[in-house]
């Protein structure tokens, strides 16, 4: 059996560029016909998504795979690392947890999962006629090479070859670009085929003596720049990613309390585009203000996090700021907190033990070892405003009294109640992540809050989803407008000659 064509995306640095490169291929080769995936072999963040099966995978191939026009599975990223702590993060296999690893602990379990990676390659390409690869990080980093499944090591293991991108916005591009290939090996820099420089603002007339230059200097062809594109609705992958919105009139103020260990921040990039919003990420008292909505997103360490609000003094600052009147929205992790008590008795989210909760919700968790994976829908109890996306998470919330948020359907066709509102509908909690993507909810929500302040309302805009396909047409137009298009289709059929 014929196996699909790979090409491979590697960066001279994280946030470079490669997840949006190789979202940008994919929509292209999607546009030219072909039948399309994305694969990332080792992924390492915590905004992780359901899929489904009941498993789940990072947040930056399914996003991938919208842009390919196909469904999200497990195959398209085998490994994910959800960081529990600086040294321990939560290990992902093929969309099922296998355990808490220290680092020297998960580069010994990387011989286990090397073949798990390649046989999820493998059966993409008997499914796909194109792969697209994600490299992670740099491929230079020289004290991974010899346990790497996630650069060079898996491009010699299935012959790919790779395109290194270069963010120029940061600076020091041409020396990111010239210090990577001097320290890979004579065989790794032979996979590299092609140079592409990303966020480019200014002259290109300017730049070019320079491009020119590192061609020479490297023997890599250029493949093109792609210049700074503003206006994609694409949450970031990492927390490395989070910045403040752009500069504009708004009339509701939100500020998200950015947790030591936020996850699934993707449920909150949407509202940071919505119209009179502005969204702010603190981490303070002195930075919290007087917002009309503050959230408290998902964690991967509930107690923990808990613990640095109450170091903090955000712990008696929400509790104040409820009380002269401002909404609160918690999202999983965020969830748990608002309630009365969160016991972790076997140690499933961290080191585990009891705290005492802000008490803002009738509820109290317990941390159990099964994790719930699944895709859900349904509709708000009070509203009956329609809502649709997953819950990941290890505890159990059980409600002492009060309203639930939503009515929703399971994967498995379970129905049941989930969330809980305060009795004056200021304060809401819900396991639901992708909260805000439906327009109707998103919109009607922020209208009763500026009814509550006695301010003008707004009309619906688009769903969270319908934004990130109109970002799939202007990431697929740069490829044609800005890389050398032929280059890229001689590529997938191996009429490139290696240097």
């Amino acid at each position: 059996m014929t196996l699909g064509a790979v090409l491979m995306v590697q960066g001279t640095s994280s946030d470079a560029g490669k997840t949006l490169l190789v979202a940008a291929l994919c929509r292209y080769f999607s546009d030219l016909g072909y039948a399309v995936a994305p694969f990332k072999a080792q992924n390492m963040a915590l905004n992780a998504v359901a899929v489904a099966g009941g498993e789940e995978m990072g947040w930056a191939q399914v996003m991938q795979a919208e842009a390919s026009r196909t469904k999200p599975t497990v195959e398209m990223n085998p490994l994910l690392l959800k960081p529990v702590s600086d040294t321990v993060s939560q290990v992902v296999l093929r969309g099922r947890v296998v355990g808490d690893f220290s680092a020297s602990e998960y580069q010994a379990f990387k011989a286990t999962a090397f073949p798990v990676v390649l046989e999820a390659l493998a059966t993409l390409r008997r499914r796909y006629d194109v792969v697209v690869l994600e490299g992670a990080g740099s491929p230079a980093e020289v004290n991974l090479r010899s346990t790497d499944l996630v650069n060079m090591g898996l491009a010699a293991a299935v012959d790919a070859p790779v395109l290194l991108i270069s963010d120029i916005d940061r600076g020091g591009m041409f020396a990111y670009v010239v210090g990577t290939l001097a320290l890979l090996t004579d065989c790794e820099r032979a996979r590299i085929c092609g140079l592409v420089v990303n966020r480019f603002r200014g002259d290109l007339e300017r730049l070019q003596p320079g491009l020119d230059s590192l061609s020479q200097l490297t023997g890599v062809p250029l493949v093109g720049v792609i210049p700074y594109l503003s206006g994609l609705s694409l949450p970031a992958e990492d927390s490395l990613g989070i910045t403040a919105g752009a500069k504009k009139v708004w009339d509701l103020d939100v500020a998200v309390i950015r947790l030591p260990r936020i996850a699934n921040f993707s449920d909150l990039h949407i509202l940071g585009e919505e119209e009179g919003v502005r969204l702010r990420y603190i981490t303070g008292t002195r930075e919290l203000g007087r917002p009309q909505l503050i959230i408290l997103p998902g964690t991967k360490n509930t107690i923990a996090d808990l613990a640095w609000l109450k170091e903090t003094g955000l712990y008696e600052a929400i509790a104040i700021a409820v009380a002269g009147g401002a909404f609160v929205v918690g999202i999983c992790g965020g969830y748990q907190m608002l309630g009365m008590t969160i016991r972790d008795r076997h140690g499933v989210d961290g080191a585990g033990g009891v705290a005492s909760g802000l008490g803002l919700l009738p509820l109290e968790t317990d941390f159990l070892p099964e994790k719930t994976i699944t895709r859900v829908s349904g509709e708000t109890v009070e509203h009956g405003e329609a809502l649709e996306g997953y819950e990941i998470h290890f505890g159990q919330s059980r409600r002492l009294g009060g309203a639930p948020f939503a009515r929703l359907t399971g994967g498995d066709g379970y129905y049941y109640e989930d969330g809980a509102c305060s009795e004056d509908g200021r304060v809401m909690g819900t396991y639901l992540h992708g909260l805000f993507d439906a327009a109707d909810f998103r919109c009607g929500y922020l209208n009763r809050i500026r009814k509550a302040c006695m301010l003008p309302t707004k009309r619906p805009g688009l769903s969270a989803r319908e934004k990130r396909e109109s970002s799939y047409g202007m990431l697929a137009v740069a490829v044609r407008q800005h890389l050398d298009c032929d280059f890229l289709r001689k590529l997938l059929h191996k009429e490139v000659e290696k240097r």
